[in-house]
């Protein structure tokens, strides 16, 4: 419950921060994504958390060093993200080769 404000508090895709503007309102991840971005020169990122096909809470971090633009890296992080929210993924047994 303490860390509750640290999930709540990051930016929804489509809807609130710096993922306001960025989600279109048929994506996958619109509503779904909740993440912080961070962009330095030629460094982008996105982490946070969706909640996917099946209802799953899940975490990501992904980052892209020497994109063209930082409008390709940012589009191309939140495709990453809105699959993520659009995959219904099987849970492992923890055993390889197996799920």
């Amino acid at each position: 419950p303490a860390l509750r404000p640290v999930l709540t508090g990051l930016p929804v895709a489509g809807f609130s921060g710096t993922l306001k503007s960025r989600y279109a309102e048929d994506s996958a991840g619109t509503g779904m994504v909740r993440a912080k971005t961070g962009t330095l020169r030629g460094v982008n990122t996105l982490a946070g958390t969706v909640v996917d096909a099946d209802g799953r809470l899940l975490s990501f971090a992904f980052l892209t060093s020497g994109a063209p633009g930082p409008e390709a890296a940012q589009s191309a992080l939140d495709r990453l993200a809105s699959t993520i929210a659009n995959c219904g993924c099987e849970p492992s047994t923890g055993r390889p080769g197996r799920s």
